[in-house]
C-alpha cells in the first residue's frame, strides 16, 4: 500500500461504484421471482378460454423490459469496473434506468391483469371447457394494487 501511487488507490476506490448498478440485479431477480407462480402463489387468477393478442403482447413487453433492465445493470457494472470515475453519476443513471424498466414491466402486467379480467368476464358463461389461466403478478415495483378493479372499465359487466 505504501509504494502504490495515489492514482492507483483512487481508481480502486472508484471501482467500488460498480456496487450501485450491480444492486439493480437484485431488483431484476425480484421481478423474475414475483412472476414465477410456484414461488409466489397468486391468490388471483383468471380462467381464459382464449388468450387475447393484447395479453400476449403485454406479457412479451414485460419480459423484454426485465431482460433490458438486466442488460442495463450488467453494462453499468462492467462500465464502472473498466472505466472508474470519481463521480457516481453513471452508475446511478444505470440503476435508475433499470428501476424504471422494472416499474414499466409491472405496469404492463397491471394492464395485462385488466385485459385478462375483461376476457374472463366475457367468457364467464362456460368456463368448464377452458384450459388456460392468467395468474396476476403481485406488482412489487408498481404502485397500484391489482385488486383495484374500479379502474378496469368493462362494457361486459355494465347492465344494458
Amino acid at each position: 500500500m505504501q509504494g502504490e501511487p495515489i492514482a492507483g488507490r483512487r481508481a480502486r476506490i472508484y471501482r467500488l461504484w460498480l456496487v450501485i448498478p450491480a444492486s439493480g440485479m437484485a431488483g431484476v431477480w425480484l421481478a423474475l421471482y414475483e412472476r414465477s407462480p410456484a414461488a409466489v402463489p397468486s391468490p388471483q387468477f383468471y380462467i381464459l378460454c382464449g388468450t387475447p393478442g393484447s395479453l400476449k403482447a403485454l406479457s412479451l413487453a414485460s419480459v423484454l423490459s426485465i431482460v433490458t433492465a438486466a442488460a442495463v445493470c450488467v453494462t453499468g457494472t462492467v462500465r464502472a469496473f473498466r472505466t472508474p470515475s470519481r463521480r457516481p453519476l453513471r452508475p446511478i443513471l444505470h440503476l435508475a434506468v433499470a428501476l424504471v424498466l422494472l416499474v414499466g414491466a409491472d405496469s404492463m402486467d397491471y394492464l395485462g391483469s385488466g385485459v385478462a379480467y375483461r376476457a374472463a368476464v366475457r367468457s364467464s358463461a362456460n368456463t368448464d371447457s377452458c384450459e388456460s389461466a392468467y395468474h396476476v403478478t403481485p406488482g412489487w415495483f408498481f404502485f397500484l394494487a391489482p385488486e383495484d378493479r374500479a379502474q378496469w372499465h368493462s362494457r361486459a359487466v355494465e347492465p344494458r
